[in-house]
This record gives structure tokens, C-alpha cells and sequence, in this order.
């Protein structure tokens, strides 16, 4: 369904530099512009205990990166990551007119001097310059299109982007988010709210069956264009209510052929001015209900077979829909593979949990730049 494998508010505490550790809150990071939380903590939610390891990072000022004699290359210094990851997902906002490269080089693995093409990124529809970059295999690890998977644990990360043209620097990428993952992480998988919190958010519905060239590999732009048109109803700005074509075009990936990358649907949604945007990885269905109950719906990516109740992943079955809200039972969603008509669904928590899980819980994330996401009950970022 347009993925190559199982699937993918008011105010939170954006604090350039904090940063929490272990067993709670700790030290500020020196690092100008970063934004850390770590999962790394026990829960007692509704009498559910977990440990999970994943963790959002959000870098909103280039202003600590080294730069080059040219101004054309500039590259963090070391970001460490509170909680070991073996994979990575890194995200982006940039200026329309801004056009780069971007790296990621891992710390405190078996190879750390290797830098690996996360993608070369332009906007514009069906722009030349703008791909992934295929075939990066290494002892260490893997680039599978949008996620640098990695075959030991490391604990920090270092980011370089190379611009091509003249627009380069800190008002060209207001935002890079790092959300990382780890084999130790499980998810929390109850709402520990009272049904009484629950809400539905009626967010536009939009199905990839009305174009016969997406009919089947269109369920990413077309999630991404009803998060558009949501925030376009929110902020009265019915530009941001696209054609489903203009963001299949926009979000296009020559690299892997398709339109199911997440970072180039999340950099296309975080394109679009007065908007931000990025990929990550949730701590479980807490950090969903938070999102729902600031008003924020997210995309998943989840195995649509499991979605629909089977009890494992099919091949090649990896698909992506909005939760739009939540029953005591249900998680409502909008589900762009079915006919208009259809698409508004409610799927029980379990059947959807175990979908969801097969991305290892990845969401597309959209808010207004200038609000924030809302505190995360999990730690998650």
C-alpha cells in the first residue's frame, strides 16, 4: 500500500538545552537549540509497567554547528543520546528555496567514521535534486531508505548538511529531528485516562482510491495531505488543503521509487510556512491520546493486514492512516485506502497496537511552528 515494509499544541517543554536523564529530569545539555527527553523509566500507567528505549530529539538552531571556509558545509557537534539506539530516523523543516545534503555520523559503534547518506533533500514538486540514496550497506549497519538501522548499539550522533545552493544555514533548516529506537523498547499499550478524556478530532477525509495512478501507493501523501488540510481548517488557511497529486509529486522519492518515504512526507509537510513536521517514534498509545487531546491528529505507519485483524504481517503490506481519536475500545482513524465514504474507521485497540507495532509505533508528526508539541506522558521527547 505505497510502503516497503510493515509499516511507520499548546505548549510542551521546548527549552533549548534541557535534557533529562535516566531516573528523571537532569543537568541542561550545553548544546544551543536541542530539545532531549529520555525514555528511559518505569511506568506505572493504569497498573502497566514497561521499559521502553525510544527517544525524540529536536535541534531548532543551527547556531552551535561548526562551519566550513565555504559556509556551504555545516556539522553538529556530538549529540549524545541519553538512551543507547540500534536505529535512527532523522527528520527536517527547510525553506522551499533551501537545497542540501545530509549525513548522520553514529559515535561509540563498531565503525564511527563512516558518514551515511540520509538524503539529498530540494522542494518542489518532482525535484531533480531530491532523493535517497540506495545501495549503503556496511558491517555496521544499513540505510533502508529513510531509517539507518545499525548492528550494535551507540549512544551519540553527529549531523552534516552540505548546501547547494545560497540559501544555507540556520534560517534555511529550522528543524532536524533525531528520534531513535532501540530493540529494548516496548511499547505502553493502555490509556490511562478516564473514558471521559477521550475525543475524536474531525479531521478532513481524503481517500488515494480517487487517483488511479496512487489507487494502491498512495496511502502516504494522502495521510500527510489530510493532516494538511486538518492544520488548513485549524489556522483558516485553505492553501494548505492540497491536491493529493501536488503532495505525491512533493514528496516523490526517485531513490526508492515511490512516495511512502516518511522523512520526505514529514520535510514536505514542514515545507509549508507557519507549519513544522517530523518522523519519529512513539513510547506507545499515551503519547497518541496526549497528541489527540491537543488537538494534534498524527499519521502511522502500520501493517494494514494486522489492521485489519490477521495475526501476523504480510509481505509487502506496510500502510499508513490517521488517528483522528478514541473510543473506550476503539482507535478511530482515516483510513485512505478505502472508497471516500469509507475512509473514517474505528479498529480496536488491540488489532491496531499490534499494527501499529510493526513500524516500531512510526508516526507523522504536524504542528504550527509557532506552538509546540504538548508534554509527552511517557518521556518520549
Amino acid at each position: 500500500m505505497g510502503r516497503r515494509r510493515g509499516a511507520g499544541g499548546p505548549s510542551y517543554r521546548q527549552v533549548p538545552g534541557c535534557f533529562s536523564g535516566r531516573d528523571g529530569p537532569g543537568p541542561a545539555s550545553s548544546i544551543r537549540g536541542v530539545t532531549t527527553w529520555n525514555l528511559i523509566l518505569a511506568l506505572a500507567l493504569a497498573g502497566v509497567s514497561a521499559q521502553a528505549a525510544v527517544h525524540l530529539t529536536l535541534v531548532t538552531n543551527l547556531a552551535g554547528f561548526s562551519v566550513g571556509a565555504d559556509r556551504r558545509v555545516w556539522t553538529s557537534q556530538k549529540l549524545p543520546s541519553p538512551a543507547p539506539f540500534s536505529e535512527l530516523v532523522v527528520s527536517w523543516n527547510a525553506l522551499p528555496e533551501a537545497a542540501f545534503s545530509l549525513e548522520a555520523l553514529v559515535h561509540d559503534g563498531p565503525d564511527t567514521s563512516r558518514w551515511w547518506s540520509i538524503a539529498r533533500w530540494s522542494s518542489g514538486t518532482n525535484s531533480p535534486g531530491r532523493t535517497s540514496i540506495s545501495g549503503q550497506r556496511h558491517a555496521s549497519g544499513r540505510m533502508d531508505t529513510d531509517t539507518l538501522s545499525l548492528t550494535s548499539e551507540v549512544s551519540a550522533v553527529r549531523i552534516r548538511l552540505t548546501f547547494d545552493g545560497t540559501v544555507e544555514g540556520p534560517a534555511a533548516v529550522p528543524l532536524i529531528a533525531l528520534s531513535t529506537w532501540s530493540a529494548e523498547s516496548s511499547p505502553t499499550n493502555a490509556l490511562p485516562v478516564p473514558p471521559s478524556s477521550l475525543r475524536v478530532i474531525e479531521v478532513p477525509r481524503k481517500s488515494q482510491t480517487d487517483y488511479p495512478e496512487g489507487v494502491t501507493r498512495w496511502c502516504s501523501p494522502t495521510s500527510t495531505a489530510m493532516l494538511l488540510a486538518h492544520w488548513g481548517n485549524v489556522l483558516a488557511r485553505p492553501e494548505l488543503d492540497l491536491d493529493v497529486r501536488t503532495v505525491a509529486a512533493g514528496v516523490y522519492d526517485p531513490g526508492w521509487s515511490g512516495t511512502g518515504n516518511w522523512v520526505f512526507n514529514t520535510a514536505f509537510a514542514g515545507s509549508q510556512p507557519g507549519l513544522r513536521s517530523c518522523a519519529a517514534r512513539l513510547g506507545g498509545i499515551a503519547d497518541l491520546h496526549a497528541l489527540i487531546s491537543a488537538g494534534l491528529p498524527a499519521a502511522v505507519s502500520v501493517s494494514y493486514a494486522q489492521l485489519k485483524g490477521a495475526a501476523s504481517v504480510a509481505e509487502g503490506d506496510g500502510h499508513l492512516v490517521v488517528v483522528c481519536g478514541f473510543t473506550p475500545t476503539t482507535v478511530v482513524i482515516n483510513d485512505p485506502g478505502v472508497g471516500l465514504e469509507r475512509v473514517r474507521r474505528e479498529i480496536p485497540v488491540a488489532d491496531f497496537l499490534r499494527a501499529w507495532e510493526a513500524s516500531h509505533r512510526t508516526a507523522y508528526l504536524v504542528w504550527p511552528a509557532n506552538s509546540a508539541l504538548p508534554p509527552s506522558p511517557l518521556g518520549t521527547w
